[in-house]
């Protein structure tokens, strides 16, 4: 049979692709990261053997290389293994990792996508990563409780980009992250937005900038959205959050652009007559 690397989304349960709900259902075996996933493997109602190889309580996650190794043992036994994994099973969640595991050990696998945090953390607060006249690149960054870690990126050239920002990280490591965008050229003012729980019915956002914002409280996993885009608030009126500008002069700029935009075609449309 096959071991399948499925991206299970930002959270919620429905979020999960029509796909990734048909493995569940059909998987005779799950292996899961986050205790946080639990209603997301109760879907997986029929399978006979669950593990989470991630941190739970006291005990710690298991090393990388031993849960390469569960899958391909699990692999070899013939059965329908669900590999679920956080937002998407390539973005910042090593299923690359296991994937080449699985190919050097000969057992068969595929990939089934999901919606990364990335992606769906930012539009659940209302927040657009791309806008026209605004914001045309998108870097997602993975950070790291390890000082060392960070100093294998290029700084500079990430504040050099622009465009948005998106870092998956913890609030420890936004602190040293934010510094080093500092240091490359990013100004102390500029917008950004913490979300934390994205999907989930406790999820909150808080707003700020590149020098407040590292002083966040928040528990993770938190996603922070970094530019201009970041003051926008397009959902402000179901949203909890707090530090919200009052009049942030960015929104009223972010906002004047938007709707000086020229009408130009949406891309991938075509006119009627």
């Amino acid at each position: 049979m096959t071991v399948h690397l499925v991206g299970a989304g930002p959270g919620d349960p429905g979020l999960l692709t029509c796909r990734a709900v048909e493995l569940l259902k059909s998987a005779e075996v799950v292996v899961y990261d986050r205790p946080s996933m639990a209603d997301i493997v109760a879907i997986a109602d029929s399978a006979e053997v669950v593990h989470c190889v991630g941190k739970a309580g006291s005990r710690p996650a298991w090393p990388q290389a031993d849960v390469n190794q569960l899958l391909v043992d699990l692999g070899r036994t013939g059965r329908d293994v669900v590999r679920l994994k956080a937002g998407d099973a390539f973005v910042v969640s090593r299923g690359g990792e296991e994937a080449v595991a699985l190919a050097a050990a000969g057992v068969p696998f595929d990939i089934v996508p999901g919606i990364s945090a990335a992606i769906a953390a930012p539009a659940l607060a209302g927040i657009p990563v791309m806008v026209r006249q605004v914001a045309t690149t998108l870097t997602v960054i993975a950070g790291n409780d390890d000082p060392e870690y960070h100093q294998t990126i290029d700084w500079d050239a990430v504040a050099r980009v622009g465009g948005t920002v998106v870092v998956l990280t913890g609030r420890s490591a936004f602190r040293d992250i934010a510094d080093k965008l500092m240091a490359g050229g990013l100004a102390a003012d500029t917008p950004v937005a913490a979300i934390s729980a994205a999907s989930r019915d406790h999820q909150r956002t808080e707003l700020g900038t590149l020098g407040s914002l590292p002083n966040t409280r928040m528990r993770p996993p938190v996603t922070f959205v970094i530019g201009e885009v970041a003051a926008l608030d397009l959902l402000a009126s179901g949203q909890p959050s707090v530090g919200r500008p009052i009049g942030n002069p960015s929104t009223e700029r972010v906002a004047d652009q938007l709707l000086a935009a020229d009408d130009e075609p949406v891309e991938g449309s075509h006119a009627h007559s």
